[in-house]
């Protein structure tokens, strides 16, 4: 008799063993769901106040619009207003390059200009593009170039 009650016991030892393991697994994988997430989230508000900073800019229409057309006006435009720019395609890329922000988001959302702007000898008038300070935002628009010369559109590469 005492060894078919050292099987059940036995058998019920196994049981919760196994239980306590799934309940542990499940817990892990949704705490890993969940922090997943609120990554996910953190990305998608950092990126939106980064979109809201590049549309309310009072300083970014004109210089956009120069730089679309390449104007020569862009020369004589105060230097502080190109290094408003520039402080900005930088936070960019230190958000690329922090994992923050992915590299096709900030292309497709971002690098446009950053590219006109590196293009045009009339921005850099008074700029020294060569300078160290700059070096963040020459790599970020050779990054940018690279995507661009082997665009190929992936809905996959745009997840925030």
């Amino acid at each position: 008799m005492s060894e078919p009650i050292s099987l059940i016991l036995d058998d019920g030892r196994n049981i919760a063993i196994i239980v306590g393991t799934i309940i542990t697994l499940l817990t892990l994988i949704k705490g890993v769901y969940e922090y997943t997430r609120q990554v996910a989230q953190k990305r998608s508000e950092q990126y939106a106040e980064m979109r809201k900073r590049f549309r309310e800019s009072k300083t970014f229409p004109k210089l956009l619009d120069l730089l679309e057309e390449n104007d020569p006006k862009l020369a004589k435009l105060p230097w502080s207003e190109k290094v408003e720019l520039l402080g900005f395609y930088e936070d960019v890329a230190l958000m690329v390059y922090s994992g923050i922000m992915k590299r096709h988001v900030a292309f497709y959302m971002f690098a446009y200009y950053a590219l006109r702007c590196w293009d045009s000898e009339y921005f850099w008038h008074d700029v020294n593009r060569n300078s160290s300070y700059w070096s963040l935002f020459r790599h970020f628009v050779e990054d940018m170039k690279a995507i661009e010369d082997s665009f190929v559109f992936r809905i996959k590469n745009y997840r925030l």
